[in-house]
């Protein structure tokens, strides 16, 4: 059975709308320095309900997303 990974159990989430699960997951997708993350993060839009979130811009900062 495939694992998921952190940043698609964070979609999951977002999409549940657990913002605090959701960004539980981010975090731990940055730690793990997920590919999915650094390419996907800032356009996905299973994400979007999350963009007003102080944490959302924080999460774009800490991972080196802005530009």
């Amino acid at each position: 059975m495939p694992t998921l990974r952190p940043y698609n159990i964070a979609a999951i989430y977002a999409g549940l709308g657990e913002k605090d699960q959701a960004f539980a997951w981010l975090d731990r997708a940055y730690a793990e320095r997920s590919s999915l993350l650094a390419i996907y993060f800032k356009t996905d839009s299973r994400m979007d309900n999350l963009r007003s979130d102080p944490r959302f811009l924080e999460l774009v900062r800490r991972a080196g997303l802005l530009q």
